[in-house]
């Protein structure tokens, strides 16, 4: 009786915890959107009638800060767990905004069993990741940098589908970020290569691809050694 009355209380106070997150991700996200919306216009292009449903991880192109923002601006119906460097939680906001959008913590100089294990826990149980396989912010904004290969651990473990994004983003007010959801990549398509690189090499390509359809394929002025954008 009394173990009961434990796992009882243990879902109530679980039951609460999400329901306050969820109400301040709500509050923090109509206040940001309120002073800040100018900033965050968005074009959406490709595969605009496509909903993420369940075991679907999404990859994309990491050129700022804000590109899980876009994603969730998107698709924030559904929750969707991020991707980031275990270095976030050395900064009180970083920490605090990482929690709110249910992150997964990724450390670069350990093993990530824990990682691992949770990321197939959550897609073997019809949930969604998003990760960048650039393990980093291109500043760039031009190219790609080489895609790493773990999510195709995930996929291939747990038979998820990927679903490619293409994001430009666009700094100044007023000016609209160009998002390019592309089609789906089921486990017939990448299951079909034996490397795991190759795989992501398959997958960088899509996504590049989706890059020249939506205009973004010049070098940006500053790069040394290339010619100057007329």
């Amino acid at each position: 009786m009394k173990q009961r009355i434990q796992h009882l209380e243990t879902d109530v106070v679980s039951l609460l915890l999400k329901t306050m997150k969820k109400i301040l991700r709500i509050l923090f996200i109509g206040l940001f959107l309120f002073f800040a919306w100018p900033f965050f216009l968005y074009r959406r292009y490709g595969n605009l009638a496509y909903r993420p449903s369940g075991n679907t991880i999404i990859v994309s192109n990491h050129y700022s800060t804000f590109d899980a923002f876009f994603i969730y601006l998107m698709y924030g119906k559904r929750r969707i767990y991020f991707v980031t460097i275990v270095n976030v939680k050395e900064r009180c906001l970083s920490r605090f905004v990482t929690w709110l959008f249910d992150c997964l913590y990724l450390d670069y100089t350990k093993t990530n069993y824990t990682f691992f294990k949770q990321c197939i826990s959550i897609l073997r149980q019809d949930g969604i990741i998003c990760i960048y396989p650039e393990g980093e912010i291109n500043l760039l904004k031009f190219g790609f940098l080489e895609f790493k290969s773990s999510f195709l651990i995930l996929a291939k473990k747990t038979g998820a589908s990927i679903l490619p994004i293409f994001i430009y983003p666009e700094y100044m007010p007023f000016r609209r970020t160009k998002l390019y959801i592309g089609d789906i990549i089921g486990p017939e398509e990448y299951g079909i290569y034996e490397d795991l690189d190759e795989a992501a090499m398959f997958v960088q390509s899509k996504i590049m691809d989706y890059s020249f359809r939506v205009g973004k394929t010049k070098p940006p002025l500053e790069i040394p050694g290339l010619p100057k954008q007329k």
